[in-house]
Formats: C-alpha cells, structure tokens, sequence
C-alpha cells in the first residue's frame, strides 16, 4: 500500500476525531443562557470570605477592581471605567444563577443607559468575574436602539453595517469576476 493513502486515512480520522471533540462541547442551539452566548470567563478568582457584603452594599471591593484592570479592562482600553459612582451593582438571582450584575452607568462609553457588563458569581470559596458577551446586549438593546424587532437583522443591518456594505462588495465583485472570466471563455 502506498504511503500517500494511509497518511490521508490517518488525517482523516484524526480531523473526525478532532470534529466529535468539538462538537460535544457545543452548547444546544437556541439556548441563550449558554456560556458563548451569555458570559466570557475572564479567569479572575478571589477569595469570596468578607466580600460578598461589599458587593450586596452596591460597592465593588478593591481586589476586583483591581484584578479585572490588571488584565486591561481600562478605559484606555475602551472599556468602561470601574470608579466610584460610575457603576451599579445589583444582586441577580434566578435563571439558574446567582450572584451580582456590575452595571456601568450612563454616558460611559457612548452607552445611552446603564448597561450589564460584568457578572461576579460566588463558586465555592472565590468570586468568579465574567464578562457580558455581545449578543446579551444585541439581544436587550436592539429594539430600543434601532426600533428593529429581529435581533440578526439589528446586528447585520445596523450595528454592522458596514461590515455588511464591504462584505457585500466583496461578494458582488467576485460575482461580477467570474461572470466576466466565463464569457471570455466561451468566445474562445
């Protein structure tokens, strides 16, 4: 048998595996409480012991503030400022989760309202720091933002629009190439 072929089955069953893998680990479709879809782990872990009162008075304790800095969430970085009086925090419970909500206020980054953007959960003895992803905002803002009802329109219409228009450019000059390349080819 020749090399050629084995490497090939090989390859092809090592990708298969690789694909089974992935796929195993794809939350259900649709489910938007789904880590993707609802929460970025940022991988920040502090000891929980005496800061979850900090957190239920509405204040952020130092060492949060600190760590989730530390890993360039800074307002030189775009991202919105954790000073005091800029904030919110309020005490999530249901939906399967509990823990806090840091909310960043009005007018911090061109947002209209106070916006969710981190979740801190108690896992044990650490509060866990998680970062709101896009959809959650797409998915409660759209409507008020843009006043259009469908959430995938919202996101390619009107807060990627001109992503869209240079995809859409692409595409069409593409079309528009090889429509040109096949009519040479039949005048030959």
């Amino acid at each position: 048998m020749k090399l050629l072929p084995i490497v090939a089955l090989i390859s092809v069953i090592l990708l298969g595996s690789l694909f089974v893998y992935v796929v195993e680990d794809v939350p259900a479709f649709g489910d938007p409480y789904s880590p993707p879809n609802r929460y970025i782990n940022l991988s920040i872990g502090i000891d929980a012991e005496g800061l979850e009162s900090s957190l239920d008075a509405g204040v952020l304790p130092a060492e949060l503030r600190t760590k989730i800095e530390e890993i360039g969430y800074t307002k030189e970085n775009a991202f919105p400022s954790l000073e005091e009086g800029k904030y919110e925090i309020e005490r999530k419970e249901g939906e399967g989760e509990e823990g806090w909500d840091v909310l960043i206020m009005k007018e911090e980054l061109y947002y209209p309202g106070l916006e969710k953007f981190y979740f801190i959960k108690e896992d044990g003895e650490k509060l866990w720091v998680y970062r709101y992803s896009i959809p959650v905002r797409w998915q409660e803002k759209c409507e008020e933002e843009m006043t259009t009802p469908n959430m995938v329109t919202a996101g390619l219409a009107d807060y990627r629009g001109y992503d869209t228009l240079g995809e859409t450019a692409v595409i069409y000059t593409a079309a528009v190439s090889v429509i040109l390349l096949l009519r040479r080819r039949g005048k030959l």
